[in-house]
């Protein structure tokens, strides 16, 4: 069952986020074998590596995020929308980690998902490598939040980010990225043959936040990149919401958490100048530590199933 917020902070009581290795660098550590994953083992006190997990997986997202701005704005469209798609893959293995519930990969596919999160126990086990893994990321991602969307109080981010990209349905958001980058077909890359004026127009475009503007097409050229972009900007706002949340009540991850959250925002401006004013605007907004998120702000309890 998804863990509520509350729940979540339970679970990272006495994490720091400030692990130098990785989570799968710990597993690969226990010396186990194809054997020992294929029957399943429990771990205990390895929460401390998949917060560290997250840090760097958040830091992925952001460099994809602000790539994605960079390439649209100079009219590389499909890979924008590449980009944007990786971004929106490291953030659904981030909040996947955050419920405890998600894969990896050591020697084979692992699931792993918690059997008791006051005890830190986490179940690691072989699994079934024949389905896509970014396709099953992202439905693991929907199953997590799920209840989530039942909520009421949170900001238009999360009612974005919590559902799947909408354009293209049929195809889903990997399948979607498939189309684009490995398939041959009249969708794909196909800036060179857009129309000058056309060009110029979404470039104008892309250059405006997509949550003002977020049904624009341009001719039979729909704006994927764009639209995308807001998906992946949204769940940035949930994954760093749920991070901030632990750090406001766990005192060991705060300190880190702040620290983190200032060089982000101080190296991205310093790197990145050409950076959209609207995407900076909510990077000062959210990269900093919020002391008023409080337990009675939202609802955090779900029903009992």
């Amino acid at each position: 069952m998804p863990l509520s917020l509350d729940e979540i902070v339970i679970a990272f009581k006495g994490c720091n986020g400030d692990n130098q290795i990785s989570f799968k660098e710990y597993l690969k550590r226990l010396d186990k074998n194809i054997e020992d994953y294929k029957r399943g083992f429990t771990i205990d006190n390895s929460f401390n590596y998949i917060l560290s997990d997250i840090e760097r997986v958040i830091d992925k997202s952001i460099l994809n995020i602000c790539a994605a701005d960079l390439l649209i704005k100079k009219g590389y469209l499909s890979w924008g929308f590449v980009t944007s798609y990786y971004a929106n893959f490291f953030l659904a293995q981030s909040l996947n980690r955050l419920q405890l519930n998600f894969f990896t990969w050591v020697n084979c596919s692992i699931k792993c998902s918690y059997t008791n999160y006051l005890n830190k126990e986490l179940k690691i086990v072989a699994s079934d490598q024949s389905s896509d893994s970014h396709q099953r990321e992202f439905q693991t991602f929907y199953n997590n939040f799920m209840c989530f969307r039942q909520q009421e109080g949170f900001d238009r981010h999360w009612g974005i980010g919590l559902h799947s990209f909408k354009r293209r349905g049929d195809l889903g958001e990997s399948g979607l990225r498939n189309l684009i980058n490995y398939e041959i077909n009249l969708e794909s890359f196909n800036e060179l043959n857009f129309e000058f004026q056309r060009f110029n127009k979404i470039l104008k475009s892309n250059k405006k936040s997509p949550f003002e503007f977020q049904n624009e097409t341009f001719s039979k050229y729909t704006n994927y990149a764009r639209e995308n972009l807001a998906l992946s900007i949204s769940r940035l706002k949930i994954s760093l919401y749920i991070l901030n949340y632990i750090a406001v009540r766990n005192l060991e991850y705060q300190s880190y958490y702040a620290r983190n959250m200032k060089r982000r925002i101080r190296s991205i401006k310093e790197k990145y100048p050409g950076l959209s004013s609207w995407i900076i605007s909510y990077f000062e907004e959210w990269f900093s530590l919020n002391h008023e998120i409080v337990p009675d702000e939202i609802s955090v309890n779900f029903p009992t199933q």
